[in-house]
Formats: structure tokens, sequence, C-alpha cells
């Protein structure tokens, strides 16, 4: 009876210890199951911190570099076929304006009215075309609007807000063809010929969107005429203005004080409200 009682209870202490054995396996598998879920928890945590480190990254402003400034004197460029431009500056700041010289003076002739700009918060830039004063190249009519287009470029590598384009005679015409596929913000015609050799502005003056100021002396030849031809064939903004007087181009800062007057004052009126 004793031997018995030992087998049985012999046989519950059995049955309990497996119970607990196979408990005792199972805490492992539910640690396992725990690390998974951290594991999981954090490489999302992980990717969350990397995104976020690409959107700060995007969001980051981009830097942009400041142009420099010019400064007055004399500087030389080159034009797209090569042509060493010689030019000077005068003034500073960033409202620029391009003055262009007639046939046969060179940018000298427009010296004196770069300083009356230069004293009214303008920087300008005059330069000799090819074969003229101390540019390079043999004097080609045909090709002279390349020769202010490399100035343009020249103006446009500076810091520059805005730039006018102003041209006497064949200056004026150059300045039309360029400002009718260049950005300008405003073109003088001063004197000018509708077209000089191959240079033609008549057919270019329709492109120029930009306001325009069309300027010429009554008594100088057909200058007052070409000036209302060209004024006629461009679209609004525009303005002309016919002077008393028969002097051509800048030959007005020599001959006719009274009107150069004048004409500093229309120009510097324009430049201001544009």
């Amino acid at each position: 009876m004793i031997k018995k009682i030992l087998i049985l209870l012999l046989t519950i202490i059995t049955a309990f210890s497996i119970i607990l054995f196979g408990c005792g396996r199972i805490e492992p598998a539910a640690e396992v199951t725990i690390e998974t879920e951290e594991n999981e928890s954090g490489e999302e945590i992980q990717k969350e911190s990397e995104e976020t480190q690409e959107e700060a990254i995007e969001e980051e402003p981009v830097q942009v570099e400041a142009k420099p400034r010019a400064q007055e004197g004399e500087v030389t460029f080159t034009t797209e076929d090569g042509i060493d431009i010689n030019g000077n500056i005068f003034g500073s700041g960033n409202r620029w304006v391009i003055l262009s010289h007639m046939r046969p003076t060179t940018q000298t002739s427009w010296f004196d009215f770069a300083r009356y700009l230069a004293d009214n918060g303008y920087i300008v830039l005059t330069y000799d075309f090819r074969g003229y004063g101390k540019s390079g190249g043999s004097q080609d009519i045909s090709n002279i609007d390349k020769d202010l287009e490399a100035a343009l470029d020249f103006v446009i590598r500076h810091d520059a807000e805005k730039i006018f384009l102003m041209g006497a005679s064949m200056g004026g015409t150059a300045s039309l063809v360029v400002a009718s596929r260049q950005t300008a913000d405003g073109v003088i015609s001063f004197s000018s010929p509708a077209e000089i050799d191959s240079l033609s502005a008549i057919d270019k003056v329709g492109n120029i969107d930009t306001p325009k100021l069309f300027i010429a002396s009554k008594g100088d030849g057909n200058a007052a005429e070409s000036a209302n031809t060209l004024f006629d064939a461009s679209p609004e903004p525009k303005e002309i203005e016919i002077l008393d007087g028969s002097a051509h181009g800048t030959f007005i800062f020599e001959k006719e004080p009274d009107n150069a007057e004048i004409l500093s004052q229309i120009v510097l009126d324009f430049l201001n409200s544009n």
C-alpha cells in the first residue's frame, strides 16, 4: 500500500516537473518576441530620423554668390568674334547706362555727359567700337552691334539692378538692334538713322517692349524724319523729342549748349522714370 502511494506521488511529481519545464521553455520565446518588436521599432525611429535629416537638407536656402561691383576707370572686354574693346567706367552703383558713340568720333565724345549721369546717381560705361579709339579690329559698321553686346555682357557680369542703352547716330541704331534681342530696361536713340550700311533698326524696333526714347534735332538732315519713322514702327511704351537746332548727335554738347542742357534733362527724366 505504501509502495503504491509512493509510486503515485512520484508520478504526480514527475507530471508537475514536465509542466513546469514546459512553462520555463515558453518564457525565452516571449523574450525573443519582445526583442524583435523593439528592433523593428528602433528601425522605424532611425528611418524617421533619416527622413527628417533629408527634409532639413532640402529646406536649406540656396546661397547666391553676389556679383562684383565695377570700379571707375579703364576696362577691356572681348566680343564674340574675338575683338578687344576698350571702355571706361564713370560713377558707381547698380543702375547702368551704356553709351555708344557716333561716327567719326570715339567714346571721348560722351565723357562729359557720362560724368553728368554719374553725378546724378548712375554708373556709366562708354566704349570704342571696333577700329575706333583704343579698340582692336577694323572699322565695320555691320558688326558694331556685336561690340555693344560685349559691353552689355560685361555689365551683366557685374552688380546691375537696371541697364539702359543710349547711342548717338550709328550708336543709337546699334542700341535699338541690340535692345530688340537682349534684355535692357530702356533704350535711347539719339540722331540715329533707321538704317546705316547693312545695320538696320527699322525691322527690329517692333520687337522692343521696353521703354524707348527717340531724340533728334529739327535741322539735322534726315535725323528727325528717321526718329519719327522709328517711333511709328515701335510699340508702346515710347516717347519722342524733336529739338530746335541742327547739331548731330554728341556734337550738340560742343555746338549748342542750350539744347545740350535740355537734352541732358530729357534723358535724366527718362532714366529716373523707368
